[in-house]
């Protein structure tokens, strides 16, 4: 028996620190910069270099319908993937203020200092620049810089529809000036029918000079299907401004994908009575996506041994494919022999995130396995497949429920059932109405083309830690990186025989292996290594049911995947039709999706936390004061009873001031009567009596909410306090109201409320206003996000994404929570408050995040109007504007976009003090 598989765990270990994307990122580079990785086998030639189901006819028709999904209005992978983690703390970015000044020291124009500074700093204090912008479109002879600007923030942040509406404003020729490939970026985001055309013409007029600026053009042309314009727009790079020995490198790299697009190859001729079989490679016209990840390699090398494993099977195609996979298939263990009579197999090579350009021959077979999600340039999805292959979907993984459009569901339900690396995807697809299964990694596989009998590393041999810190006790071991730039420019062979290699080594070299590898680390258990696993985040999407498989499980794993991949490939094998294929491949996963549904459908046990919800409603009912109008408003009448405005708020200490403003807005602007229930923190009767000098027409209700503790809630923002967590409990501590308007105290109105206030809700608990950045816009999505907090509690991970994909079924669209119109009687017999407070405590979730738990689809769109967002969107005519985010239109310190109305319901409070 091979040696057991240990997870790390230090006695008395507390929760995981969640490194970011981007200091993982640094981390490995830095690593490549300083470590060679290891050649296990120095005498070899050319060592490692230094470094650290559809009927057939309709086929056609996934080309046609996957354009859409290829160029996507909703964004599913930010520019800014920062923009995925929102609640980590940052460095202090440096001043904007200094930034500028250098820039325009440096002799810069106004509008050029603003579009470099905002181009080039790394990290953006994003209200401080956002202020500056703003102040900047408030003046004539500034407006153009500070228009631009803005522009590069929203397309930084997000927010495309933003960033599209400021760039229009800018006109070609300053947008050529000041922000081309933005400006490019951005029409094609939005779908703008003449905005490649115009890139084209400033490529070809030479309005365009900077060679960087020019190979972005270029790589966005290819991307929206322009391959003449980007063929131009690289080749002007080739002789631009500032070219540099890594700008011609980017554009070497990109050139032969141009080529390709222009000038498509024809597939190969498969003989009649050949197999033809697609070889999964990794290489895509983005360099960031272009893999770089021996592990990658290490996927497919397993995916190949359920082709090899059957007996007598001729390899045919290109040498540079029959000879790896020749060399793996001289590798299968006798164990795994699958009987049978033989094939002639002509292999292609395919590329997971480029399939498109790839020359496949017709009725070409593949197992699709892992993460086939990757956008190029950030604009463009290549999924469904070549129109040309036919998947079996095995550990396949998808992480975000957006991706999954229309278009990509359709293509999965076809091709289904989806076997599933991890429970996360498969709770994903089911909510999405695909059929899946759990199969677990097709890298335990591996151990199919690692013959046994191997000699163990002897006795004093070193550890190996693979893309994981050396600890200083552990002197005498070794680092080795599986994230390396070689990968990337490497062919499947020369990568194939690395990845080999490598895991040769560390069964044979290395006395242990301690690594933060998902893909390191269950290959080295499969083929017999001593092998220790530390993930970065116990929480982490990717392993629900992996992490939680022990020694037999694992095993388990093992032999359902070689179960239910080798009758469908016996079929492929034999020549079978692809509907035997399919069939034979519903067949023998059947029983697999039904135990996927019974554990998606069971019961998820529900929250609970220290805070017991029935005590704190009472405690905090117990605290009711009310404070009558002095001088009430008559208002109309329905049935004869005045018809209130029930608004709610909620507040610590620090917005005392904020809620005069706040309920002035409303005062100031109906004739209704008002009623405000207060829900605060850190108030007094002098508080009390205050307001009601200062609105004498206005009936408060007083609750106090200091003694109520909801745990850690690890979700919420810097800027906000747990004082509106309070609004939580606003149902049960409401009986005798139906209805009320939560409004935030960062928000006020500027024309009557009646009009919202009386919006028929037809049934639905509440109306909000829908997300417009993308980071947010999907509500699953934000609720994976969530998970990523709970790396001290991964079963608490688990049971979130199985909740939320239960509840919320086909996925919905978040909300934002400023402005809540909410039916209380609707929440009241949902038990919201019981059952969602302890969301809290038990996920980490803010208050925001709670209340989309809950309601998820079940709301009413509010028009943008009703909470209008200056700092996300161009405003026209707000009735309730909310400054969201850290920007507050209190703040002195900078420019406020639409703060003037805050300022004049603050004139106009004055005259009643």
């Amino acid at each position: 028996m091979s040696p057991a598989s240990r997870r790390l765990a230090a006695s008395g270990e507390t929760a995981h620190q969640v490194p970011s994307a981007d200091e993982m990122i640094a981390e490995a580079l830095l690593d490549a910069a300083a470590i060679p990785l290891h050649n296990p086998h120095p005498d070899r030639p050319d060592p490692i270099p230094d470094a650290r189901p559809l009927p057939l006819p309709d086929q056609e028709t996934w080309a046609a319908a996957k354009e859409a999904n290829r160029q996507p209005r909703e964004v599913w992978s930010a520019p800014d993937r920062a923009a995925d983690r929102p609640f980590q703390e940052r460095p202090e970015p440096p001043s904007g203020d200094a930034v500028l000044t250098a820039a325009l020291r440096r002799g810069l124009p106004l509008d050029e200092a603003v579009t470099t500074s905002v181009r080039t700093t790394r990290s953006l204090d994003t209200a401080q620049w956002r202020s500056l912008c703003h102040s900047l479109m408030a003046h004539p002879e500034t407006r153009r810089a500070g228009v631009a600007g803005a522009a590069l923030i929203a397309q930084r942040v997000g927010l495309r529809e933003l960033a599209w509406d400021l760039l229009r404003q800018l006109g070609p020729d300053d947008a050529a000036r000041l922000a081309p490939a933005e400006y490019l970026r951005a029409g094609i985001a939005m779908a703008s029918g003449d905005v490649t055309r115009t890139a084209a013409t400033w490529v070809r007029h030479g309005f365009v000079t900077d060679a960087a600026v020019l190979l972005e053009i270029a790589k966005l042309l290819f991307v929206a299907d322009e391959p003449e314009s980007a063929a131009e727009a690289l080749d002007a790079a080739r002789h631009g401004a500032g070219l540099t020995e890594q700008l011609q490198a980017s554009i070497d790299h990109l050139a032969p994908w141009i080529d390709k697009a222009l000038r498509p190859a024809a597939p190969a001729r498969v003989p009649t009575g050949h197999v033809s079989f697609a070889v999964i490679d990794y290489k895509a016209p983005d360099e960031n996506v272009s893999s770089s990840n021996i592990g990658d390699t290490v996927q497919t090398i397993a995916s190949l041994g359920h082709l090899l494993r059957h007996e007598g099977v001729r390899l045919h195609g290109d040498d540079t494919i029959t000879e790896p996979v020749g060399f793996l298939a001289g590798r299968v263990r006798p164990e795994h022999v699958v009987p049978g009579p033989g094939a002639d197999v002509h292999l292609t090579l395919v590329q997971r995130d480029m399939s498109r350009l790839d020359a496949v021959p017709e009725n070409t077979w593949m197992l699709a396995f892992g993460w086939y999600m990757h956008s190029q340039f950030d604009l463009r999805f290549d999924f469904p497949f070549h129109e040309n292959l036919q998947p079996l979907f095995v550990s396949f993984h998808v992480n975000k429920h957006a991706i999954l459009t229309p278009t990509a569901v359709d293509y999965l339900k076809a091709h289904g059932p989806i076997g599933c690396r991890d429970w996360t995807t498969v709770h994903l697809l089911l909510n999405a109405g695909v059929p899946a299964f759990f199969s677990g990694c097709l890298t335990t596989t591996i151990d199919t083309v690692f013959p046994g009998g191997f000699a163990p590393a002897p006795a004093g041999a070193p550890a190996v830690y693979v893309d994981t810190p050396v600890p200083e006790h552990d002197t005498g071991s070794e680092l080795v990186t599986h994230l390396h730039p070689s990968v990337r420019r490497n062919d499947l062979g020369r990568n194939l025989h690395t990845a080999v290699d490598l895991l040769d080594a560390y069964r044979t070299r290395y006395s242990r292996v301690v690594t933060s590898r998902l893909h390191a680390f269950l290959p080295s258990w499969a083929i017999g290594a001593n092998v220790d696993f530390h993930p970065r985040n116990d929480a982490d999407i990717r392993f629900a049911g992996l992490l939680d498989a022990d020694e037999a499980g694992r095993r388990a794993m093992q032999e359902r995947i070689r179960a239910v991949v080798a009758p469908a490939m016996a079929k492929i094998l034999a020549g079978a039709s692809r509907d035997e294929v399919y069939a034979t491949w519903r067949a023998t996963v059947a029983d697999e999706v039904e135990r996927a549904l019974a554990v998606h459908n069971a019961p998820v046990p529900a929250p609970s936390g220290t805070c017991s919800v029935a005590d704190a409603v009472a405690g905090v009912r117990a605290t009711r004061v009310v404070v009558e109008a002095a001088v009430p408003r008559a208002g109309h009448a329905t049935g004869g009873t005045a018809v209130p405005l029930n608004i709610a708020v909620a507040l610590d200490g620090n917005l005392r001031s904020q809620m005069e403003v706040v309920v002035g807005g409303v005062v100031r602007h109906t004739d209704r009567p008002v009623r405000v229930v207060a829900l605060t923190r850190d108030h007094t009767p002098a508080d009390h009596d205050r307001l009601a000098g200062l609105f004498p027409e206005v009936t408060f209700e007083w609750y106090a909410c200091d003694g109520i503790d909801y745990g850690t809630v690890l979700g919420m923002l810097k800027h906000i306090t747990v004082a509106t967590m309070d609004r939580l409990l606003l149902p049960e501590l409401l009986p005798h109201l139906d209805r009320v308007l939560y409004h935030d105290l960062d928000a006020l109105s500027v024309v009557d409320l009646a009009e919202l206030y009386d919006t028929d809700l037809g049934g639905a608990p509440l109306a909000a206003r829908p997300s417009i950045s993308y980071n947010y816009r999907h509500g699953i999505g934000n609720v994976i996000r969530s998970t990523r907090l709970l790396g001290h509690d991964p079963e608490a991970a688990r049971d979130l994404v199985r909740a939320m994909t239960q509840r919320h079924r086909y996925g919905y669209h978040g909300f934002n929570a400023g402005i809540l119109l909410l039916d209380l009687a609707v929440m009241r017999a949902d038990r919201f408050t019981h059952e969602y407070v302890p969301y809290a405590e038990r996920y980490g979730l803010n208050d925001q995040d709670v209340l989309n738990a809950y309601a998820g689809s079940r709301y009413r769109p509010l028009e943008a109007r009703w909470n209008a967002w200056p700092t996300q969107e161009i405003v026209a005519e707000p009735g309730l504007i909310h400054w969201a985010g850290p920007v507050k239109p209190w703040h002195d310190d900078r420019y406020i976009l639409l703060k003037e109305h805050w300022t004049a319901t603050e004139t106009w409070l004055a005259t009643r003090r």
